[in-house]
């Protein structure tokens, strides 16, 4: 009698998964020793359901405090039902600042990080002070005034396929083998109430790049420093002070962009007829 096929040999799926989450209590993304995170509690989660470690991978790490809409991980498991029956599981329990929002079957080929075409990101300000609650995902600037022409025309400035080291972190800080080079796309700055909300796209970003570019803008609209400043510091390359980063609170990750989906191989299981009494 042949023996049975154990959990471990059972034939994977890869699936992505679209995630969003509450940043305010999480040390970030990437699993890391000193405090809990996104990608921690997800393989958490997997754990329960498949009684075994799975990895998760990934579009990218988001920094402490940082929040996000769409998140993209991968990972692999043997899940012969349909990809909603697994977002139900997954959405099981106590949702600790984290909510599954979709779950796909991806090739095995497909990569969350690698395949990435490029990522949104949107920084969210509000004008005076905001309520505690409201402070956890915004930057609340009391009664300072922000010159918002001024600081569009930085953003205009700054569009295009460039070399955005001065707007990396530090060197030792994780941007040593990162290419500098990436294409800023869309850098727009809107206003609405009380609400000022930057939005930023581009192939790729720098460690704590769309917050540097925040504040850079920032420091125009307060007058500190002319839109031709900031794309001087650019244009120089060199990480400096005068180019200061946001706070992770107003981040949020908005979506990973990726190629028009290759047609599947079936590996939606088919409904088994019903027998017929």
């Amino acid at each position: 009698m042949p023996k049975a096929k154990t959990a471990a040999a059972l034939p994977e799926e890869r699936f992505l998964a679209t995630v969003a989450y509450e940043g305010t209590d999480f040390a970030g993304w990437q699993v890391q020793p000193n405090g809990p995170t996104v990608q921690a509690f997800l393989e958490a989660r997997l754990a329960q359901i498949f009684k075994r470690p799975v990895a998760v991978h990934g579009s990218g790490r988001t920094d402490a405090g940082v929040h996000s809409l769409g998140q993209c991980c991968h990972f692999d498991v043997h899940w012969p039902h349909p990809a909603a029956t697994l977002l139900r599981a997954l959405r099981s329990g106590e949702p600790g600042g984290v909510l599954v929002r979709k779950v796909v079957r991806v090739p095995p080929n497909f990569h969350a990080r690698f395949d990435a075409a490029g990522k949104r990101y949107r920084y969210e300000i509000r004008r005076g002070h905001p309520l505690p609650w409201e402070a956890r995902t915004c930057l609340g600037i009391g009664d300072r005034k922000l010159d918002l022409p001024a600081m569009r025309k930085a953003a205009k400035l700054l569009l295009g396929r460039h070399d955005f080291t001065a707007f990396g972190a530090n060197h030792g800080q994780g941007m040593e083998n990162e290419n500098p080079v990436k294409d800023l796309r869309r850098l727009d700055i809107r206003s609405r109430g009380e609400r000022i909300t930057i939005v930023t796209e581009a192939s790729g970003y720098l460690y704590k790049m769309v917050r540097r570019l925040v504040g850079g803008l920032l420091r125009v609209g307060r007058g500190e420093m002319t839109p031709a400043r900031l794309l001087a510091y650019r244009d120089e390359r060199k990480v400096t002070a005068e180019v200061p980063t946001a706070p992770a609170r107003g981040l949020f990750m908005d979506k990973v962009f990726y190629p028009a989906k290759p047609k599947l191989p079936l590996t939606t299981p088919r409904k088994t007829p019903r027998r017929k009494h």
